[in-house]
Order: C-alpha cells, then structure tokens, then sequence
C-alpha cells in the first residue's frame, strides 16, 4: 500500500424545494472530518489477544453556526457553494502498520471521510445551536472510538448498516443536545418555530479504494427528502505518493555495507580471543617449570 494525498471536499448544495412555507430557506451546514490510519493507529498483533486497533481516529472539526454557507435566502432551484473553510479536507492517508506481521500482512488500510449535519434556521437561540454543534463534535469522536473497537484483521472495512447506525446516532444527539438548550419561554416566544435538521450523512472510503481509483475523483451526493428537498454533492480524490526506492536502495546498501563491517570486526575478535586464550594457556602450562626452578635455586 501506498502513502495517499487526499483531497475531500464537499462541492455545493442544491436546494429541490425550500419547504419554509412562505419566504426563503436559511441553511447552515455542520462538518466533522475522520481519519483512520497509520498516523495515529496501529494493529496490535501482540500477545495471544486477537488483534485490535489501538490509537485514536483523527477528528477535525470545522467552524461556524448560522450563516456559515454564506446564504440567508434559498429557494427553490437555488445551488451555491459550500465555503472551503468548511467543505475541504487536505491531508496524507498512511497504511495502518502491525505491530508484528501476521498472515503474511505488515500493514493494512484505514478509512476517511466526514459526517455531514445540514440545518435549517428558523428561531431557536444561539447559544443552543452552539450547543448542538459541540455535542456533534463530542458524539463524532466517541462513537467512532465505540465503533473501532469492532473492526479487527477479517472485518476491517464497516458495513452499510454500520454507518446508517453511526449517523442515526450522532444525528440523535445533536438533536437532544439542541433541545435541552432551548428554554420552554424561548419555544413560545418562538411560536414553536425552532431550527430544523434537514439530514445527516456520514461520506466514507477506505484506503484499497481510493487507491485503486488510481487518482481520479470519485463523486458523491446525499439528497434528503425533509425539511424541503436538499442535495448535497462533493468529491475525493487520493494520489499516491511514490515511494523512494532509490532512497530505500541506497539505505540497504549502507546497512549490507554496515554487516559486513561488524562481521569483519567480530572475526578479529574472534582471533583476538583466541590468540589471548592460547597464551593464557602457554601461560598456565609454564608455571609449573618456573615454580620447579625457584625452589631448586632455594
């Protein structure tokens, strides 16, 4: 496996039907990118457990409550761009290494991606978005952590349910999270008519995959059917980075270089040791004939 220079970014989103009944639609969109691989984690091959993964995911959160996209009047048939700030993702996928090489493997893939969280403004107060949005973040990390410790050597990849569950979860708790944030007066005065969460997604790929696409971008969309009609659309795409063979050639020939200068050096101690041992020998062998001589002098 190859190391992999990753480009994720979340492109723009289309809006079918605002829903808002009369007037326009004010969206505002929460991400959370994750990363899995061998910058932070490692397949522990050790002892007689079964191997697991052990270190934690890689989570980078991105900024900003209502009005983050930079829209405050949507309607129907309306598409604009998602803000780099929030939409890309740069970085460098590795190989998940084994702590001692098993089956033949010394490194297996990860996966990246991002959990997408689109809402709609309408009423509710701030500070209980705010709220919303940093139990997103907490739930994003927690249960990716929960869902690691499921993943081993013969199920290294999750399942469709897996995810639907995943984001079924975190979108449960960015909604208790808003509620518990918004006051009963604060609902009246409101007349009900708090922030709406239109959907949420979790985008992920695995390393084989993205490897095998062989740098060309691979598309993706989720459209939600609530709250109106979205879409949202992006795009990955992973180069390989060449490893430098050149350099891993000259680094096995310094170390075959190195070798065969400690081999030389241990057989002239070898030699040495044996020279010594010899004389030492002689030594020992000589005393007798020296003591013999002392006392015939005596």
């Amino acid at each position: 496996m190859q190391d992999l220079n990753i480009e994720l970014k979340l492109d723009r989103i289309r809006c079918h039907d605002e829903g808002d009944g009369p007037g326009s639609a004010e969206p505002y969109l929460w991400v959370v990118y994750f990363k899995v691989d061998g910058e932070t984690i490692v397949v522990n091959t050790d002892g007689p457990n079964p191997p697991f993964l052990q270190g934690p995911p890689t989570i980078v959160p991105t900024p900003g409550n209502h009005g983050n996209l930079g829209v405050n009047d949507v309607d129907e048939g309306d598409e604009f761009a998602v803000p780099s700030i929030i939409g890309e993702y740069r970085t460098v996928m590795k190989p998940i290494p084994l702590t001692v090489p098993l089956l033949g493997k010394t490194e297996v893939g990860g996966m990246i991606g991002c959990i997408a969280v689109l809402m709609e403004e309408d009423n509710t107060p701030a500070s209980a978005i705010a709220r919303g949005h940093e139990a997103l973040d907490r739930s994003v990390r927690d249960k990716l952590g929960e869902f690691l410790g499921t993943l081993s050597i013969s199920k290294q990849d999750p399942t469709d349910e897996d995810i639907e569950a995943l984001s079924d979860q975190i979108g449960d708790a960015v909604k208790g999270a808003i509620g518990d944030g918004v006051s009963v007066l604060q609902w009246i005065g409101a007349f009900g008519n708090m922030d709406d969460q239109v959907g949420s997604a979790v985008f992920r790929f695995t390393h084989g995959g993205l490897e095998a696409a062989g740098g060309a971008p691979i598309p993706f969309s989720r459209r939600w059917d609530n709250e109106g009609d979205w879409e949202l659309f992006g795009h990955i795409r992973a180069t390989p980075i060449p490893r430098r063979e050149g350099c891993c050639d000259e680094l096995r020939k310094r170390v075959t270089k190195l070798e065969a200068t400690v081999a030389r050096q241990g057989t002239k101690i070898a030699l040495l040791e044996r020279a010594y041992l010899s004389h030492a020998a002689d030594e020992v062998a000589r005393e007798p004939v020296r003591r013999g001589k002392v006392k015939a002098r005596g």
